[in-house]
């Protein structure tokens, strides 16, 4: 087989492996970097919830056990409270009233008692705040007494309020009202909440409007009273605080799962760089020894190549018989022909028109024969391999005219369905050609030699993948053993009485050489089918 070019050798595509390799990296790394942020916001979501459980619960024990306590103290200072309420201009009681309280709630901020329909008997706290405290007092009394937590903005501070109700069980004769500082509620939060979080005291019937944090009241947050629609959003937990007005909710800060989404993000990134380093220094040492393949393996062809033209050379006087029978028809035609040429010539006169068209035809089938032998010359001579893009509905239709003869001589119909609009194929016209021939000379012979059946020679194109074209072959003979069909490639085997077992062989080292595959195809019915691949230009 003749010198092939190492450049048309199909090779690996590295920098196609590689580019997918990083990309399959780069997903994996960037599927690791959101599971990682998916769990540091889940262990965050958890100790939102965590630490918002743990404030309300301490909170609303809170407001539970002062209330609670209040109503004991009002149960035993039960007769003080009857004798302010029946005289509510006496100092003395009120005095010995304010000292009670402060025994028992040294932090309390101020006082007021009222009675059954909240008219408050003698106040004892800013009037800038008298009129929600009253609110509030009336409030408490139309829920039922169920909620014992309010706060109020004060311009000298803030103060929350609990209240509870005084009198005989299931008849209160009215409530009995305490103020305390805020810090009370700002320690507990500070206590609980978890760095980089904040735990907010929100009322429950204005949306983001905050009442106290772990820093304090409002006024003391130097920013502004409502929390922001971002600030919102940002929310991991809430919990409404029971017998109160008050939400609890658990606000991260802006930057912590940012900086975290970046820290992952960076270690990422170092990993596939160092990755990507790694692997383009892999992908050079496989492309020089790529390159080491490619040298080996031209030498290889060149070699093959010259077997090749070994086995054609032993083949010769097999061929020498077909070219003799393939030249016999054109030939004996072009006898016929002059003959006819003659006898029109001394039977009539001046008929210059019968005796063109004989001669014309006599033209044609000399040029065909001269055809053929250049052909087995062009065949056994030893020369470069001409690879270039080839038509091969074209080569199959040139390999048919060598053979259209000889299938009207042997009554054999003839079928062709040639794909239309085919790809260029990419090799040596006259090698596929000799592959053509030899399988429609095989399939000619078996057709012969089976006599009981229509004789149908059928030859089809089409493209089967990508960037390959396939070429079949079937004729109605008798088939193919599926018992011996594996041996019909090696050299030398051989079915036919005068045969010498290379044709299959060397047409298979053709296709093979060109990147395809010929194989023998057992499961069609009626007669046996070959198939051969070849590659597209394009790949």
């Amino acid at each position: 087989m003749p010198n092939s070019q190492p450049d048309t050798l199909p090779s690996p595509h590295y920098g196609s492996y590689a580019l997918i390799t990083l990309l399959m990296v780069a997903a994996m790394l960037a599927w690791q970097t959101w599971i990682t942020n998916q769990n540091f916001r889940g262990y965050h979501q958890q100790l939102a919830v965590t630490s918002v459980t743990g404030a309300a619960d301490e909170l609303e024990l809170l407001i539970t056990e002062l209330q609670r306590s209040m109503r004991l103290f009002a149960e035993e200072q039960r007769a003080l409270l009857e004798e302010i309420a029946s005289n509510a201009d006496s100092d003395a009681a009120w005095t010995l009233l304010e000292n009670a309280v402060s025994r028992h709630y040294p932090e309390y901020f101020g006082l007021t008692l009222t009675n059954i329909a909240g008219d408050v008997f003698r106040p004892d706290f800013d009037n800038a705040v008298n009129e929600l405290c009253q609110q509030d007092i009336h409030s408490f009394i139309d829920e039922g007494y169920s909620h014992a937590g309010y706060i109020h903005p004060n311009p000298l501070g803030y103060h929350f309020d609990v209240m509870a109700p005084w009198g005989d069980a299931g008849r209160p004769q009215g409530v009995f009202f305490l103020s305390f500082p805020p810090e009370i509620l700002a320690r507990t939060l500070q206590r609980i909440q978890a760095p980089g979080h904040a735990l907010l005291l929100l009322r429950a019937d204005k949306a983001g409007l905050i009442e106290a944090t772990a820093l304090g009241t409002r006024t003391e947050l130097q920013r502004g009273f409502t929390l922001s629609s971002d600030e919102q959003q940002r929310i991991l937990h809430g919990r409404a605080i029971a017998n109160s007005r008050w939400d609890l909710v658990d606000l991260p800060d802006a930057q912590l799962f940012r900086n975290e989404l970046a820290r992952n993000a960076g270690y990422a990134l170092i990993v596939f760089c160092a990755f990507a380093a790694v692997g383009l220094l892999m992908l050079q040492q496989l492309r020089r020894k790529e390159k080491r393949r490619l040298q080996a393996e031209e030498q290889v062809l060149r070699h093959q190549a010259d077997l090749a033209h070994v086995d054609r050379l032993n083949i010769m006087g097999e061929m020498a018989s077909g070219l003799a029978h393939e030249l016999n028809q054109p030939l004996s035609a072009i006898s016929t022909y002059c003959q006819a040429g003659l006898r029109i010539i001394e039977t009539l006169e001046d008929k210059p028109d019968k005796l063109a068209h004989a001669l014309e035809h006599a033209s044609i089938q000399s040029q065909r024969a001269g055809q053929i032998i250049r052909r087995m010359r062009r065949f056994t001579g030893k020369g470069v391999v001409r690879r270039k893009p080839i038509d091969i509905n074209q080569v199959i239709t040139n390999a048919l005219g060598f053979i259209e003869s000889e299938l009207k001589r042997k009554d054999i119909k003839l079928d062709l369905d040639l794909a239309a609009d085919l790809p260029a194929a990419f090799g040596d016209e006259i090698q596929i050609e000799q592959v053509i021939l030899n399988l429609l000379h095989n399939a000619i012979e078996a057709m012969f030699s089976a006599s009981d059946r229509p004789r149908m020679l059928r030859i089809s194109s089409k493209h089967s993948a990508a960037d390959t074209l396939q070429v079949s072959v079937h004729d109605s003979g008798p088939g193919l053993d599926a018992a011996t069909v594996d041996s019909i490639f090696d050299t030398f085997y051989t079915t036919r009485k005068n045969g010498m077992g290379l044709g299959l062989a060397i047409s298979r080292s053709i296709i093979e050489a060109h990147g395809g595959k010929l194989w023998a195809d057992t499961t069609t019915p009626g007669g046996a089918t070959f198939h051969f691949t070849v590659s597209t230009a394009e790949a």
